[in-house]
C-alpha cells in the first residue's frame, strides 16, 4: 500500500469568464520513505494539486469535481473537515509558497511549533515549551 496515492484528480474553478480546469487528471503514487518533486511551470496545477491532498481548495470558487486520494489506505476526499484537521500537520503538512501564509510574524517560532505539539500531540504548555526548544536546538 502506498504512502499516498492520487488517482485521476481534477479540479476546476468557477470564473468571471467560465469554467477553467486547474487540475486535469493528476495520478501520482508515493511510497514511505520516497521523496517526490512536482515540477512545472507556473499556473500548471503544482500548488492546486497539494491544496487538495490538504483539502485546501477555496470553495467556492474551486470543487474538485473527480478523482481520489488515498493517504494509507483512506480516501481524503471521503473524511469530513473534523477528521481532516487530524491530518493535517501531524500526518500532511505544506510549506506555502508566499512567506506571509507560511509563518505568522507577530508570533515566534517557538509559539508557532507550540502550537502545533499541543494540538496535535496534545502537550500541556510546559511541555509543548521544552520539545519546542529541544526541536529548535537539534536546527542549529
Amino acid at each position: 500500500m502506498s504512502l499516498l496515492e492520487i488517482k485521476d484528480l481534477k479540479i476546476n474553478f468557477r470564473t468571471f469568464i467560465g469554467e477553467i480546469q486547474a487540475v486535469r487528471g493528476v495520478s501520482l503514487s508515493l511510497e514511505e520513505g520516497e521523496v517526490l518533486g512536482l515540477v512545472g511551470e507556473s499556473g500548471c496545477g503544482k500548488s492546486m494539486t497539494a491544496q487538495a491532498i490538504l483539502r485546501l481548495i477555496p470553495s467556492p470558487p474551486g470543487k474538485i469535481l473527480g478523482g481520489n486520494i488515498y493517504f494509507r489506505g483512506e480516501d481524503l476526499l471521503q473524511k469530513d473537515l473534523q477528521e481532516m484537521r487530524k491530518i493535517r500537520g501531524k500526518h500532511i503538512a505544506m510549506i506555502f509558497q508566499d512567506p506571509m501564509t507560511s509563518l505568522n510574524p507577530t508570533l515566534t517560532i517557538g509559539n508557532q511549533i507550540m502550537e502545533v505539539l499541543t494540538l496535535h500531540e496534545g502537550l500541556k504548555c510546559r511541555e509543548a515549551r521544552e520539545k519546542a526548544l529541544d526541536l529548535l536546538k537539534k536546527w542549529k
